[in-house]
């Protein structure tokens, strides 16, 4: 078989293999339990997952990109003779971490500053006042929280109730660290205070809706540079076997990796999953993109030095934005001194991790037979 033709078919199982795996969350997840089983049981595999997510994107950080990079800028410093120990490709890393946080810092002003600091009469089916004039209710303390930290986002305040049965909430911050809750009705008139407790996982999807949504596309960004390096690979080789055989080690971690993006990337876009799945064709394209790329290096006549410092660059970048998101996103909702301290969350954390690992040993292999 000829070897161009070879690319060409590897680059379309890529792309297809990309697009399953992608969209596996969506209908076994996302879509297809909402009809099978409550909606707390599917958050908890939900969690499951994000855990087992979080750890493949860490060994992703660890066991490729950042060995990947290293290896590259090392081959870079060979061929231009560049003798210096100073750490050069962690530069690029805290680059991307740094320039990775900006952006979350800019999103965040950004949504703070266009969203309200008072709501005014809203709906919600948790009504405090019904039946006849001076009828009060007492809401469990879980129930009030829920609304005080619906209204806030985390934040702690006060909600009045009217005595005609809607309630009239004007909510302010509060600085003494309990939620005051007051409901008239007539004469009655009673306080209930209650202590603040830290906001949950789930919580914390719900109020970072948007920065979720920021977090997926920049996994999306930093995957889609990893993945054409992978292609790269594919592309750079010059005889069938050797194409085949670098196929067979990217697969496994590029399923993996698939089917984790895009339980972000539908998490993150719930109600429009069309978006998502834009964002995953784009994903599933790299892959051709870094084959047709090598292809051309193959063909053309490229310097090998400046190949070497953009793709080292580029994976460091890459690496910097895994380190942001992997622990400050994703694994800081599960594993920490604010999450529940389930057990369950640190083992699939660390079966993700062991997953990339093995991956990794099939591109050592494969790196000690050429």
């Amino acid at each position: 078989m000829d070897v161009l033709i070879s690319k060409i078919l590897t680059a379309i199982v890529l792309f297809l293999l990309t697009i399953i795996c992608s969209f596996i969350p969506y209908f076994m997840v996302l879509r297809g339990s909402r009809s099978i089983v409550s909606a707390r049981q599917r958050d908890g595999v939900i969690a499951y997952l994000n855990c087992l997510a979080g750890g493949v994107f860490l060994g992703t950080l660890l066991m490729h990109i950042l060995t990947e990079g290293s290896e590259q800028f090392d081959k870079y410093k060979e061929t231009v003779e560049l003798n210096t120990e100073y750490p050069l490709f962690n530069l690029f890393v805290a680059g991307g971490f740094f320039m990775v946080a900006l952006v979350e810092l800019f999103v965040h002003a950004q949504l703070h500053h266009h969203q309200p600091r008072t709501y005014d009469n809203c709906d919600d089916s948790h009504t405090v006042v019904h039946g006849t004039v001076g009828e009060v209710v007492h809401p469990s303390s879980q129930d009030l929280m829920t609304q005080s930290e619906r209204l806030m986002g985390g934040s702690y305040g006060a909600i009045g109730a009217t005595e005609n049965g809607h309630k009239n909430a004007s909510v302010t911050q509060s600085q003494v660290g309990i939620v005051g809750y007051q409901a008239s009705a007539g004469q009655k008139s009673e306080t209930v205070e209650i202590l603040p407790r830290p906001p949950s996982p789930a919580h914390h999807e719900i109020q970072g809706h948007h920065p979720a949504g920021v977090r997926a596309f920049l996994l999306l960004v930093a995957l889609s540079f990893h993945t054409i390096f992978d292609g790269l690979a594919v592309g750079l080789q010059d005889n069938t076997s050797e194409v085949w055989s670098v196929f067979a080690a990217i697969t496994v971690h590029k399923s993996i990796i698939a089917f984790c993006l895009g339980l972000e990337l539908f998490q993150s876009n719930m109600e429009k999953p069309w978006k998502a799945a834009a964002w995953l064709t784009f994903f599933g394209l790299m892959s051709p993109l870094g084959i047709g790329i090598g292809v051309g290096l193959t063909s053309g006549q490229i310097d090998h030095s400046a190949e070497l410092l953009a793709s080292s660059v580029l994976q460091g970048i890459a690496g910097g934005t895994f380190l942001y998101v992997t622990f400050l996103e994703i694994l800081c909702m599960h594993i920490g001194h604010h999450s529940t301290g389930n057990f369950f969350y640190v083992f699939f954390a660390l079966v993700g991790f062991v997953i990339m690992a093995s991956t990794r040993l099939l591109d050592h292999d494969h790196d000690h037979d050429n």
